[in-house]
């Protein structure tokens, strides 16, 4: 054998082999225009008994047989440039007149590579007894099954038995790419006792992409003998250009040493390689082995390649068939689903009914509408947090709407904390930062490789490829990923975003006439109520005026408090009037937090609402935010507490801070050491006129859903959770000041 084969060069093999072809047939390079030889192939000399420099520039046709000369200088000139190869080539030698199979093509500097096929002696060439004409008729006879066939599956099979039928090779198998262009053999006809690959799977290493660049160009492809010597050019350069031969077209082009190794590895004496071409992409191929060398002329190679293309194209009408019934029946469900969302001005709440619909759609595990505000989920799907930490990674497809994966370890981290669920994820958005997230969970696979998927091939004590193990040996469990999308998931997914971007439009159309109307409504209330608390505070400011020094510490306070408490609603009535209006807080100042909450315990405090309640502040941070705004979502809380968090004669503690969580930012929490909030209850105690049985105690259900509007105008959230020492811990992000 050669020297060692250096497996990383098949890495950097370029896309055509230079510099020698398969010894079989002989390679000539033709002048630009005319028949002079500007190269040869050095194995002249053992086919034709014409030395390679006898040949160099002189015509070619000097060497044909005088009575074809014309002819054969006319297909010459015809096969170059049109598709009428092979083409008889009648050769004087001195041992006498030989014919050859000659094909012919252009090179794009319009130089002429001429290639002279004849079988080689002691092999059967696979020539038809009955003509070609027996083998397209096969082609129609496939085509006549084809329409009984459901699935990709029993045309490949088809195929490769009919392939293995007129060309005689021991072993057939149509081999599919998968996406991440690893391939699997997915049919297989073989010769009795033949070892069986079918199902085997192959390392995209195995072709690499400049491989697959060379199947696209030349679709086929005859290694007549794995064991042969390759022959080099004379001389080794194109005279003219310096360069070497651009050999990607020619059929003897010889096969890279590290192919060739793998086919002896797989016991191989002779190949013949097919591709199957789907709009222009490479689908597969049909790989043909024979134990032996084997030699099938151009012709029948042609016709297979014909077989190939028109099945190719078979395969495509079938697969698009499928995919689109496919897509067609979930097309209708998904239309049934978002046509029956009544409720525009719900969005999130509808699309978290139909969750059992959507797993059901997508053959998923589980499925969740995720927000900034909640988190409601079906089936199997990641805990919550680990839910509202991704929706910062879906922001990064915020734009497209769309996210689809079937291994999320390495393309959503956020979610590999749940493994085994969520190993597989379609996140569709539903507008603003909501989005419906649909989870499969993980899928074990054992998958046979037919070599090594890491690329890592042993070698003898020569340094030689070492025969190939066992293909048992290399057994692959596939972890971390969950069963694949399929294509027609992307098309169905786009058809839901674009029926949720209608949904949208439709549901900001009946906000926004809802909004005006409450507008008008809060502004005729505003003025109302504010005139009244004027005539308050305009009592109260008369009583402290006239009768102040009458007044003793405790009265003159409780009047005092009266009146900067009415001032105080006065204005925040206004300030919330200018809310509801206003698209953003332009007005927002810098807020010494600690300096609020201590203000809010002393209005509590004097109001007598504290007693019997022990309250801590402690570090908190400088905000920016609207001041009283952020005064009534801290008083709410605390009152929330005071009201609703007490157990019996057990002392009531609360504790007022802020922490910096990592993904989420500076949150600002009330803890209490109270009854808690039961789980059920967490997300919907935010909503308007919900009212919780769970405290005993009496409330409108509106205080804690306005804080929840305001931290969300500030472009934060607000939300509960247990807290360290059991009760609740009411949080909300802030903006550290500037």
């Amino acid at each position: 054998m050669s020297d060692p084969i250096d497996l990383d060069e098949c890495a950097n093999e370029p896309i055509h082999i230079p510099g020698s072809v398969q010894p079989h047939g002989i390679l000539l390079v033709l002048e630009p225009g005319g028949f002079r030889v500007e190269q040869v192939s050095a194995n002249a000399a053992g086919i034709l008994g014409i030395e390679p420099s006898e040949l160099l520039g002189v015509s070619f046709l000097e060497r044909v047989d005088p009575a074809a000369r014309d002819g054969v200088a006319k297909l010459i000139r015809e096969a170059a440039s049109t598709y009428v190869n092979p083409f008889r080539v009648p050769v004087m030698t001195p041992a006498g007149r030989i014919v050859f199979d000659g094909i012919a093509h252009l090179l794009d500097d319009s130089a002429t590579i001429l290639e002279l096929e004849r079988c080689p002696a002691g092999q059967d060439d696979g020539s038809p007894t009955d003509g070609l004409d027996n083998y397209l008729q096969l082609i129609q006879r496939s085509l006549g099954k084809i329409s009984g066939i459901r699935d990709i599956a029993g045309i490949s099979q088809l195929m490769a038995e009919k392939v293995r039928g007129f060309t005689g090779f021991d072993r057939v198998m149509v081999y599919r790419f998968a996406p991440d262009f690893h391939g699997e053999v997915i049919a297989e006809s073989a010769a009795e006792g033949m070892e069986s690959f079918l199902g085997l799977h192959y390392p995209a290493s195995d072709i690499p992409p400049q491989a697959r660049a060379l199947y696209l160009k030349t679709q086929v492809r005859l290694l007549q003998d794995v064991d042969a010597e390759p022959a080099v050019m004379v001389p080794a350069a194109r005279p003219r250009t310096g360069k070497v031969l651009d050999m990607s077209r020619a059929v003897l082009r010889s096969m890279s040493p590290i192919h060739l190794q793998y086919l002896r590895n797989m016991e191989v004496g002779a190949s013949l390689t097919l591709s199957l071409v789907i709009d222009g992409e490479l689908w597969g191929l049909i790989a043909c082995h024979h134990r032996t060398p084997r030699f099938v002329s151009y012709g029948i190679r042609a016709t297979a390649c014909l077989y190939a293309t028109v099945m190719s194209a078979q395969l495509g009408v079938k697969q698009r068939s499928l995919e689109d019934q496919q897509a067609a029946a979930a097309r209708r469900t998904a239309l049934r689903l978002l046509t029956g969302f009544k409720d525009y001005a719900d969005l999130e709440g509808s699309f978290a009914e139909a969750l059992p619909d959507f797993i059901e759609l997508f053959s998923a595990d589980g499925a969740a509408v995720v927000s900034d505000r909640e988190v409601l989920a079906r089936g199997s799907v990641p805990r919550d947090q680990v839910l509202v930490q991704a929706l910062g990674q879906l922001s990064s497809w915020q734009e497209e709407g769309l996210f689809l994966s079937h291994h999320t370890v390495q393309d959503f981290p956020a979610l590999a904390a749940d493994l085994p669920k969520a190993a597989g994820v379609v996140a569709i958005n539903l507008g603003e930062s909501a989005w419906l997230m649909i989870f499969r969970d993980e899928a074990l696979q054992t998958v046979t490789w037919a070599g090594d998927p890491a690329g890592a091939k042993s070698r003898d004590d020569q340094g030689r490829l070492a025969p190939r193990l066992s293909f048992a040996a290399w057994q692959e469990t596939v972890r971390h990923q969950s069963l694949p999308w399929g294509h027609g998931v992307v098309a169905l997914t786009t058809e839901i975003r674009s029926g949720i971007v209608e949904l949208v439009r439709k549901r900001n159309l009946v906000l926004e006439r809802s909004n005006h109307e409450l507008r008008r409504f809060a502004g005729i209330m505003a003025h109302e109520v504010k005139n009244q608390l004027q005539a308050a505070t305009m009592a109260l400011a008369l009583v402290r005026g006239e009768r102040g020094p009458q007044l003793d510490g405790g009265l003159a306070q409780i009047v005092d408090l009266g009146v900067d408490s009415l001032s105080g609603l006065s204005k925040f009535i206004g300030e919330m009037l200018d809310f509801a209006r206003a698209d953003s807080i332009s007005d927002a100042e810098d807020i010494e937090f600690a300096e609020l909450a201590s203000q809010v315990v002393d209005q509590l405090t004097v109001g007598g609402r504290v007693e019997g309640t022990a309250i801590q502040i402690e570090t908190l941070p400088r905000v920016r935010g609207l001041k009283t705004q952020l005064f009534h979502l801290m008083s709410n809380l605390v009152r929330n507490a005071l009201v609703h968090a007490r157990v019996g004669a057990q002392p009531l503690e609360i504790r007022i801070g802020s922490e910096v969580r990592d993904q989420i930012g500076t949150v600002v929490y009330v803890q209490d050491n109270g009854r808690g909030i039961d789980a059920s209850d967490q997300q919907r105690i935010f909503d308007y006129f919900y009212r919780s049985g769970q405290s005993g105690t009496g409330g409108s259900g509106i205080g804690l859903a306005f804080c929840a509007q305001i931290a969300q105008r500030h472009g934060h959230r607000l939300w509960v959770e247990p807290g360290p020492a059991g009760g609740a811990s009411f949080c909300f992000t802030v903006t550290p000041a500037g």
